[in-house]
């Protein structure tokens, strides 16, 4: 994507924290900017991180972590008077804190670990279509945003609340995948770290490719999400209505809340 897109915010504790304002529309405009935020955990916020999330005005964040990785990383917003709002999605293999310790153990190779990511993806669509309804409902509630949601990468879970968000908003399937793809340039760095902590030995090949690939995402992720829809569903709006309980009526209401558009009809 050109344009600086995506606007990401530096963070010392979170390395994927990130605006959705700014991609462009299918029928004309943008989203809104400083509205709706994604990122992954946000267990090791600093001081400056929370007056951060302060100055962007966040007033709720939801979690789409399991009760174990919450558990083992809690997010660290004491004194920012942010609401919590939990919605696990439990997907086994959207659990990337565990699998990465199957991987550095050598259990799971590199195809293994692309084979969890497609899964847990389709598994969004099968399964835990009734969480992500929860999400975009909570998103028309009054005074919700801004808004911060994450998982515990900022890939994965994250990555699919992202597409419905902008998929609601009326972007293109162009721009919903830019920036699905954009996690691979947000967390470069970091996963660079988490390869420089494996031994660079050719017996520590494997594992380091295995890791390398759990922690990217790739287009036929959340592809195998869109392959779930299509299977079951005649069209995203079909989808919508069906799987998520959100309408034409709901739809065109967050749409205007998320681009400052009007609603049809007003």
């Amino acid at each position: 994507m050109s344009d600086g897109l995506p606007r990401q915010i530096m963070l010392e504790g979170a390395h994927n924290f990130r605006d959705l304002g700014g991609y462009p529309l299918a029928c004309g405009g943008a989203f809104a900017e400083a509205l709706i935020y994604r990122s992954d955990h946000l267990a090791r916020l600093t001081d400056s991180d929370r007056e951060q999330l302060v100055r962007l005005g966040v007033v709720t964040v939801v979690d789409f972590r399991r009760a174990s990785e919450r558990a083992e990383n809690p997010d660290q917003l004491a004194g920012t008077g942010i609401d919590e709002v939990w919605l696990p999605v439990e997907a086994e293999g959207a659990d990337v804190i565990n699998i990465r310790r199957e991987v550095e153990s050598g259990a799971v190779d590199a195809a293994g670990a692309r084979d969890y990511l497609t899964q847990a993806n389709r598994s969004f669509v099968t399964h835990f279509s009734s969480v992500f309804s929860d999400f975009l409902h909570l998103l028309l509630e009054p005074d919700r945003l801004p808004l911060v949601f994450h998982c515990s990468a900022g890939k994965d879970r994250a990555g699919f609340a992202a597409a419905l968000t902008l998929m609601v908003a009326g972007a293109s399937r162009h721009s919903v995948m830019a920036d699905y793809l954009a996690t691979n340039h947000c967390n470069a760095r970091y996963r660079e770290g988490l390869l420089a902590g494996l031994p660079d030995t050719d017996d520590a090949g494997p594992a380091r490719r295995a890791l390398d690939a759990l922690m990217q995402v790739a287009p036929g992720y959340l592809g195998a999400a869109f392959s779930a829809m299509a299977d079951s569903y005649r069209d995203d709006a079909h989808y919508f209505s069906e799987a998520l309980g959100f309408d034409d009526a709901k739809r065109a209401a967050l749409k205007a809340k998320l681009t400052g558009a009007r609603p049809l009809g007003d």
